[in-house]
C-alpha cells in the first residue's frame, strides 16, 4: 500500500501541522503497518463539532471524544442548573455550562484530531 493513499485518507482526521512529520514516518513504515492504519477506527472531528453545536451543554461531545468524566460533569452541571433556576443560582450555573460548551467546540474538535494522531503514532511505534 502506498503511503500517499494512507496520508490522503487520514489528513482531515489529524492536526494539519503534523502532516509533514507523519509523512516522513509513513514513508519508512512497513506495508503491514500502512494497512493497519487503514483499519484503525478514527473518530470524526466534524461529528464532534456537530455534537458540540447541538448537544454541547449536555456533554455529548465529550462522551463522543472519550472524556467520560468531563461529559458527566458537564451533564451534571446542566441538570443542577435546570433544577436550581428558581433560586437564581441555576442561571449562573447554566451560564457557566454555556461558556464551557462554546469553548469545547474548539477543544473537542482539536482533541479528536490529536487522539487520532496518537493512535497512528502508537501503531507506528509498536
Amino acid at each position: 500500500m502506498d503511503y500517499n493513499v494512507v496520508l490522503v485518507s487520514i489528513k482531515d482526521k489529524i492536526p494539519g501541522n503534523s502532516l509533514t512529520i507523519l509523512s516522513e514516518r509513513l514513508k519508512n513504515a512497513s506495508n503491514d503497518k500502512l494497512q493497519s492504519i487503514g483499519l484503525l477506527n478514527f473518530k470524526s472531528p466534524i461529528v464532534g463539532l456537530l455534537l458540540g453545536i447541538f448537544f454541547g451543554a449536555l456533554g455529548i461531545d465529550r462522551f463522543y471524544k472519550g472524556d467520560v468524566t468531563l461529559g458527566a460533569v458537564k451533564l451534571g452541571l446542566f441538570i443542577l442548573g435546570l433544577i436550581t433556576t428558581f433560586i437564581y443560582i441555576g442561571i449562573f450555573i447554566l451560564f457557566i455550562v454555556w461558556v464551557w460548551a462554546i469553548v469545547d467546540l474548539f477543544l473537542v474538535f482539536t482533541g479528536i484530531k490529536k487522539d487520532n494522531l496518537n493512535k497512528i503514532n502508537s501503531l507506528l511505534i509498536a
